[in-house]
């Protein structure tokens, strides 16, 4: 029963970064300080799925205890990459068409 309970908690512990889209409100919606303080928000998400991804101390766990959680790790953290960056571009280029300052 204590590897059962030790490899969920360390599947819960080693998750990638949750980023969904699905939640985020229109661009066209957003003026320039939610602008930047979203793009703040995605720079800290991204810098956590970078973290998490290659050898990490996840993917080590992944490795000691349970070896296919590093390919899903993998994957996750690559997702969340992705659509974090194209949320950034939508948003950097909201910042450009309505005049906001870049910083």
């Amino acid at each position: 029963m204590l590897p059962l309970s030790l490899i969920a908690a360390l599947s819960l512990a080693s998750c990638a970064p949750k980023y969904t889209q699905a939640t985020a409100r229109p661009v066209t919606d957003l003026n320039c300080a939610e602008i930047k303080d979203e793009l703040g928000k995605l720079a800290s998400i991204r810098a956590e799925a970078e973290s998490k991804k290659g050898v990490s101390k996840e993917n080590v766990l992944f490795a000691l205890f349970f070896w296919p959680g590093i390919v899903f790790n993998e994957v996750d953290n690559r997702d969340v990459i992705t659509k974090v960056d194209t949320r950034t571009a939508e948003l950097v280029k909201a910042q450009s068409a309505k005049s906001c300052p870049a910083n």
